[in-house]
């Protein structure tokens, strides 16, 4: 009886952002927003890895914003060469 051929284990998607680029947490909450400036994903807010990976996903053309204290959003970016937030100027 012949013998059946050795199955290779299934490749998983890769989830990373970018090219393995990594994101640094400060401690800040940060929102999805969509092209207006309106949050796209509800709550009070992710860590800054989280909301990079959800703007990724989302919505076609979402952008950061940093929750401030008083509740009003910052928008800003990811630096890819830092991995930190950076304010829109």
């Amino acid at each position: 009886m012949a013998q059946k051929a050795k199955k290779k284990p299934a490749k998983m998607a890769n989830r990373n952002i970018g090219s393995g680029e990594t994101v640094k947490d400060d401690g800040e909450k940060y929102a999805v927003v969509n092209g207006v400036g309106k949050p796209v994903y509800p709550g009070d807010g992710v860590a800054l890895n989280e909301a990079v990976r959800l703007a990724t996903s989302l919505v076609s053309g979402a952008g950061l914003a940093r929750i401030e204290s008083d509740g009003v959003l910052t928008p800003g970016r990811l630096d890819s060469q830092s991995g930190t937030f950076q304010p829109a100027a």
